[in-house]
């Protein structure tokens, strides 16, 4: 019995010594959200008139007479992101035996504006918020008479638009817009678009003994502004280690949670991803081949590397996707494995211990995980008194089987 209490002491002696390891490893994670939006094309137009010097909308005189030269603006005005415009000119005549009104009947069109086939193509961009004039009056002719007396006339302009983004029209061509299919766009009332922003330098940093991952900004994307058909939208992230040891950084995506139509809007738009020179993936937005964390490499103390992506935006896409967003969550986690250093006085463990609840604290009130630290805080006083508890646990044991014994 003797024996075996002396063997459950060592035990307890080397757990005791066990307690004091010298590695502690620390992981964290950051989420950041990143959000595709389709542009939108977006024009309308109005018909305005001069009375005198000042310009007021349209409106129907009724009856006109022979030689008369009629105040009729039709503008177009671009709500939207950059486009070209084109418009045509169809002609109603109630009576078809006699002559009605043409193009020819039409001036004070701005010198932009070319005639191709049936249309008129303006061959400057239009911008946001920019306007322009189709023409400026109608003529009717003097040497209409008697017969045209209950002729009823009628005009209608049909404005259109298309991208300027990743389409240059041919002016010399017969067609300038080539087959384009023109659909009609359906907008949100306000007719607002969030046009690009200024370039924001894009960045994820394991930063010092907070153990934290810090990203600027919260969305990657953010630089890319409103995506257009034919898009090919590129960024850089810079990655770096500011912490005194060394850490691995791994990436995955997601798209838990998201429609089957954000999915499927997110499959047709392609994505590379290169660490450096090395291509980690290449596929689509979706990127189910990335669900996984793939490491981005080990990084020691004050290593930085570039990464960078390529969003490749389908040509194919049309006004039905105007305005249509969706997102995608890129995952980082640092693994790193500190070494610590057992304190040698009461004094500097003290201090070691208070360095320890003061970190800690600090992640409990950030937004990822609390981190499991390890490692030797206690006291060399503590493990004294401790090594005395047990060989006094001994001693009592040995009294209470001798007094059964008497």
């Amino acid at each position: 019995m003797r024996k075996r209490i002396k063997t459950t002491a060592g035990i307890l002696f080397l757990g005791l010594l066990c307690v004091s390891g010298t590695y502690g490893y620390f992981s964290d994670t950051l989420q950041v959200v990143n959000h595709i939006s389709v542009g939108d094309i977006k024009i309308s137009m109005e018909e305005y008139e001069k009375k005198g010097t000042k310009e007021v909308p349209y409106s129907n005189t009724g009856e006109i007479l022979p030689g008369a030269v009629i105040s009729k603006i039709p503008r177009i005005t671009n709500h939207a992101l950059p486009c070209w415009v084109r418009a045509r000119i169809l002609y109603t005549n109630s009576v078809k035996e006699l002559e009605g009104l043409n193009d020819t009947n039409l001036s004070g069109f701005p010198a932009k504006w070319i005639r191709r086939g049936e249309y008129y193509y303006y061959t400057s961009i239009l911008k946001k918020r920019e306007s322009v004039d189709l023409f400026q009056s109608v003529h009717i002719p003097a040497s209409w008479e008697k017969e045209h007396e209950l002729q009823k006339l009628g005009m209608i302009i049909q404005a259109e638009a298309i991208q300027a983004a990743n389409f240059t029209p041919d002016f010399a061509a017969m067609s300038p817009w080539g087959n384009q299919l023109i659909r009609q766009c359906i907008h949100e009332e306000n007719g607002t678009m969030t046009c690009k922003k200024p370039q924001t330098k894009l960045t994820v940093e394991f930063n010092g003994k907070a153990h934290k991952l810090l990203a600027v900004p919260g969305d990657f994307f953010t630089n890319l502004g409103t995506a257009m058909p034919g898009d090919v939208l590129t960024d850089t992230i810079t990655l770096s280690n500011t912490t005194d040891d060394p850490a691995e950084l791994l990436f995955r995506t997601s798209v838990k949670g998201r429609s089957e139509e954000k999915r499927a809007m997110l499959k047709d738009v392609k994505l590379t991803v290169a660490m450096g020179n090395e291509i980690l993936y290449r596929g689509n937005l979706e990127s189910t081949g990335l669900e996984k964390n793939r490491s981005l490499g080990r990084f020691a103390s004050g290593q930085t590397g570039n990464m960078k992506f390529r969003l490749e935006i389908p040509t194919e896409w049309d006004n039905r996707m105007a305005q249509k967003s969706a997102d995608v969550t890129w995952i980082f986690t640092v693994n790193e494995k500190v070494k610590e250093v057992v304190p040698d006085t009461e004094e500097t463990s003290g201090k070691k211990e208070d360095s320890g609840r003061t970190t800690a604290a600090k992640d409990g009130e950030g937004r990822k995980t609390a981190h499991v630290k390890t490692g030797d805080l206690s006291r060399p006083g503590v493990l004294f008194a401790l090594l005395i508890a047990s060989g006094g646990l001994l001693l009592m044991i040995k009294t209470w089987k001798g007094g059964r014994r008497t």
